[in-house]
């Protein structure tokens, strides 16, 4: 058996505080880093009008009903087709890595503006109320599938138009 013992002096418990804090401090920064979108920071959406604003400052215009949700299980790891969705979650400022194997909501919701198309509908994945995905997805067939990204009008997307809100 080993034993190590040591006197202990008020600079020693000081440093070791302040270690543990930093480690603390840069555990809990790295834990953020994973629900970070490309808006710069995580969204809440714990609520209808909070999903529903987020994607309107993306330019989208929602149907008045409500929307459907449903939890899904996401996989422990990724298959071809997972790894595909994954990665163009990642080209819209997102990743599903960290959730792998995680309960997640989806939320969806008709979109009524998108250019050219009247049926497509928007989906968001929340885990614990933090939007950590999502797509906007035509519904017929042979349509389409992008990340939550602004609405494209022409050669602007629709944030360059108006401004971003929020």
């Amino acid at each position: 058996m080993f034993i190590l013992s040591m006197k202990t002096t008020r600079p020693r418990v000081l440093v070791t505080v302040a270690v543990v804090l930093v480690l603390l401090v840069t555990m809990l920064v790295l834990s953020n880093r994973q629900n970070v979108t490309a808006t710069g920071g995580p969204v809440i959406a714990a609520d209808d009008a909070r999903r529903r604003l987020f994607l309107e400052e993306l330019g989208y215009e929602l149907a008045p009903a409500d929307a459907e949700v449903q939890e899904v299980v996401l996989p422990g790891e990724f298959d071809e087709t997972l790894a595909a969705y994954n990665l163009l979650q990642q080209q819209a400022g997102h990743d599903l890595s960290p959730y792998l194997g995680k309960r997640v909501k989806c939320w969806t919701y008709a979109v009524t503006n998108y250019p050219g198309d009247e049926a497509v509908q928007a989906h968001i994945y929340l885990y614990k109320d933090t939007i950590v995905g999502g797509d906007i997805s035509s519904m017929v067939q042979g349509g389409f599938t992008h990340g939550l990204k602004p609405l494209q009008v022409g050669e602007k997307t629709v944030q360059e138009d108006y401004g971003k809100t929020g």
